[in-house]
């Protein structure tokens, strides 16, 4: 027979004690072996007590030694070209800090509480250069100091202030950008008196970048850089006529003596960065490409080859025998091409190299932006030139000559033989200022710059050009005959090619920078050109002007009038005139 199941076993409730039982505690078992009661007193001192102030906490944390500080930031000696006051502002005063140009720095609320300056919905500030030009010539009412440009909203007021001048005069401010100042100010509170400064959103000042970028390169001897992204623009170089066929490919041109730096993966660290300096040199009429790796710690490195993916391709070949492939796509995710590192391919570059002299020429290269009319960049260095500035043999010359400008009776009678001597002004179908007006926007379509026969460069008829017509500019730097002087022994010190003209006795051009296409017209015995100084709204200017009717397609020259100098110094003559005088001096 099957045994009968027992029945289950239940644990007695516990039960509070009666009053009969002996109220023993019960014990924990491991009270004090794995854990422990904390206990602490915290005492808090009423009245009287001095608080700690920011001095106070700080060298509290200093002494501690536990936190990091930054290195000690430097000076910001970026001036305002409003108030003229140095750095960022204060939040609800003249705000951060915006760029206007190249070294020209404005005040968020300066510029913004101007006058003239007006915001769009998308925080683009307008008209700032015109509050700017108006501002240099106005002086505030408060400090006596140019740039004021917040005036008084009340009719025939001129009180005029800087911004933070006017918060100084307890000027008033409205919601709707007006100000009053204290002579005209409400009296008593206003519903539409503005009492906060601060701008949080998104704020910046309308220009134009292509501009800028043009200014930079002008300006020459690498004063500024620019950075898009990971690179960093030092110089663009320059393409020669000879160089044209093959500095260049369907993508990128390669000017010679270009450099930027491209800021990229490390060779030799995972996971840090370094520089790449890229620059383009020329070797046996053909491009080389010569990357250095710098990082910091390290020893350079130096890699070059004929093109720029040969290049980039031996840059990673030691990282890839070394490292596996998981690894390589870890350290170069976006895995740069060779013109990519370059930076060629970046669009400001682009535009530059486009804008370039004689870039017409490259054939196989496909233009993306073509040349830009601002970017009137001449060559920033001269290996050749033209037959003024640098003859074949440099020691032929102890010293630069400086053109002179032609009188108008030596300009008829050294280039107008036979015919009557009638002033300009009465051959001319059109008046000097009208032809001057056109001149200027015209001058693109007169002329290119090719290969000269004569020496370097030189600027050829864009198209037939009539007799007595103005052709270009010769445009530069006005400066004095000291300044000049001193220029002259730099420029021979860097072996740069000199481009100087003559105006009158005091003052000269200097085009060596600064100038434009017309510097690179040569001299010629047998001229189809004269330069002649011309007065414009007071200006002098020197006006290349036709002397016969020219033909498309050949060379400008004019007679550069050198003074004439013993053996030692001449300047051999190269235009092949059948008057050639054997000498320019």
């Amino acid at each position: 027979a099957a045994a009968a199941p027992s029945p289950p076993r239940f644990k007695p409730r516990s039960r509070p004690p009666e009053d009969g039982d002996d109220a023993r505690p019960r014990l924990k078992k491991w009270k004090g072996v794995r854990w422990k009661r904390l206990r602490f007193l915290v005492t808090i001192q009423k009245g009287g007590a001095k608080r700690d102030g920011d001095k106070e906490i700080a060298e509290f944390i200093d002494k501690l030694g536990t936190t990091l500080r930054p290195e000690k930031v430097p000076r910001d000696l970026r001036k305002c070209c409003f108030c003229h006051e140095e750095g960022d502002g204060a939040t609800d005063g003249p705000a951060r800090l915006l760029n206007l140009d190249l070294d020209l720095w404005v005040h968020l609320n300066c510029a913004l509480w101007s006058t003239e300056v007006y915001e769009t919905q998308g925080g683009a500030l307008i008209n700032v250069e015109v509050a700017l030009h108006r501002g240099l010539l106005t002086k505030c009412s408060l400090c006596q100091k140019t740039g004021a440009t917040n005036s008084c909203n009340r009719i025939r007021c001129p009180s005029v202030y800087h911004f933070a001048c006017a918060i100084r005069a307890k000027c008033m401010f409205f919601k709707d950008k007006t100000m009053l100042c204290p002579l005209h100010k409400l009296k008593g509170p206003c519903e539409q008196e503005l009492s906060s400064f601060t701008v949080f959103r998104r704020v910046y000042i309308e220009r134009d970048e292509v501009k800028q970028i043009a200014s930079i390169i002008q300006r020459g001897e690498r004063l500024h850089m620019f950075r898009v992204g990971g690179l960093v623009f030092h110089a663009i170089g320059q393409l020669l006529p000879h160089q044209m066929a093959d500095f260049h490919s369907v993508t990128a041109l390669y000017p010679v003596g270009y450099e930027a730096t491209r800021i990229y993966w490390s060779l030799r660290t995972n996971n840090r960065r370094c520089c790449y300096r890229c620059t383009i040199c020329e070797n046996n009429g053909r491009p080389e490409f010569v990357v250095q790796v710098i990082e910091q710690g390290l020893e350079d490195l130096v890699f070059s080859d004929s093109s720029p993916q040969a290049v980039w391709n031996r840059i990673i070949e030691p990282v890839a025998m070394m490292r596996k492939e998981a690894d390589m796509l870890r350290l170069f995710p976006e895995y740069l091409k060779g013109e990519e590192l370059f930076g060629l391919t970046v669009h400001a570059v682009l535009r530059i190299a486009e804008s370039l002299p004689g870039v017409e020429s490259c054939q196989n290269y496909l233009f993306r932006y073509g040349r830009h009319p601002l970017m009137e960049l001449p060559l920033m260095i001269n290996p050749t030139g033209c037959a003024r500035s640098e003859p074949k043999i440099l020691t032929h010359y102890k010293r630069p000559h400086t053109l002179n400008s032609t009188s108008m009776s030596k300009a008829y009678q050294s280039t107008f033989t036979g015919e009557t001597n009638t002033p300009y002004s009465k051959q001319f179908v059109h008046s000097k200022s009208s032809q001057y007006r056109r001149l200027k926007t015209e001058w693109k379509n007169n002329v290119y710059l090719a290969r000269s026969r004569i020496q370097g460069l030189g600027l050829y008829a864009a198209k037939d050009i009539e007799k007595h017509t103005m052709v270009i500019e010769y445009i530069g730097t006005i400066i004095r005959n000291e300044v000049a002087n001193r220029r002259e022994k730099i420029y021979e010190e860097q072996n740069r090619g000199i481009y100087m003209f003559r105006i009158n006795n005091e003052h000269v051009i200097d085009a060596t920078l600064t100038g434009g296409p017309a510097r690179y017209i040569n001299h010629s015995c047998a001229p189809n050109c004269v330069a002649e100084v011309v007065t414009f709204d007071k200006e002098d200017k020197i006006i290349i002007i036709s002397s016969r009717r020219i033909p498309k397609g050949e060379e400008l020259t004019y007679d550069y009038q050198f003074d004439f100098e013993d053996d030692q110094h001449k300047i051999p003559c190269h235009c092949g005139a059948w008057n050639c005088r054997k000498w320019m001096n």
